[in-house]
């Protein structure tokens, strides 16, 4: 018999659900038009999603929850409340939800579910339609605990962003552009500085650590690491001149800091949903926030990389 919602580590709970492409304004007719093949593709993913948000929703019921359910796309003031005062977000569809999600969630643990496997990679998310069930009651008779995991403290001229689970990218705002920004890291044996020109830099924690920045060169880190790792992409080097910052990690109780020399630099949270200018002369300080999340996870998928 499950426990009292009021005791349950099930509520309060609010679940956030993405919205599928094929969903959004316009853009069904526009795909239809490109062909078939991607159009199929996208109209299946979406009847995947409806068949899983459907069984979601309906599992929780059974466990005596009634969730509170948010669209991705409209996470404002009061949703904003409502996730930071939950016990348990869920989040259903890939990994891009999982993230935006975050952003907002403080005590609560959280769940991801890969509502359309067969076309998201999914890989913060350990749920998906055939074992969501099983997986809640796990969560509610305590056989499946949360794991701590590091998230990413950014401060922007002494102001806080949302913490980033993942990464952030320090990059000019277009793309075929060089990034200009100066790096600073102080560390036991005293300050160390470089200027660098490249196509951006990578901030990431370890659950970011199989994301953008592997594919920079990066190295997988476990999901228990507690360290920043950061990365230069496409690094110009200077002939003669070693590049002592091109890679490297940020320890517990240290930080990163890079100011930008670029007048249209950006830095991009998790994606492009948080983004904030990043104009000549602004400085952003990175390190691992204080407060980890309690991310239900598969230690494995970081462990055997």
């Amino acid at each position: 018999m499950p426990a009292p919602a009021s005791e349950s580590p099930l509520s309060p709970c609010v679940v956030v659900i993405k919205t599928p492409v094929a969903a959004r304004q316009g853009v069904a007719d526009r795909l239809a038009s490109t062909g078939r093949r991607l159009a199929g593709e996208v109209s299946d993913a979406a009847s995947e999603q409806e068949r899983t948000a459907a069984t979601l929703l309906d599992a929780p019921a059974h466990l005596g929850v009634a969730p509170l359910t948010i669209s991705v796309d409209a996470l404002d003031a009061k949703a904003r409340r409502a996730l930071a005062g939950a016990r348990l977000v869920i989040s259903v569809g890939g990994d891009g939800t999982l993230l935006a999600a975050s952003h907002w969630v403080t005590g609560a643990a959280l769940l991801g579910v890969n509502s359309a496997p067969g076309s998201s990679v999914g890989y913060t998310a350990i749920a998906r339609r055939t074992n969501v069930a099983r997986i809640l009651s796990q969560i509610a008779s305590g056989a499946l605990l949360p794991q701590p995991v590091a998230r990413l403290e950014i401060e922007l001229e002494g102001k806080p962003l949302p913490p980033a689970l993942n990464d952030v990218l320090v990059a000019h705002e277009q793309p075929a552009a060089t990034s200009r920004y100066r790096l600073e890291l102080p560390g036991a044996r005293g300050l160390r500085a470089e200027d660098h020109r490249s196509s951006g830099l990578w901030v990431a924690t370890a659950v970011g650590s199989t994301a953008g920045i592997r594919s920079a060169g990066g190295q997988p880190m476990p999901l228990a690491d507690r360290r920043l790792q950061f990365r230069a992409r496409e690094l110009y080097r200077v002939e003669g001149r070693n590049a002592h910052l091109e890679a490297g990690f940020v320890e517990p109780g240290r930080h990163l800091l890079v100011e930008s020399a670029m007048q249209a630099g950006w830095l991009f949270v998790d994606g492009a949903r948080i983004s904030a200018r990043f104009p000549f002369g602004a400085r952003a300080t990175f390190r691992v926030a204080s407060q980890p999340l309690r991310l239900f996870a598969d230690p494995e998928r970081w462990a055997g990389e």
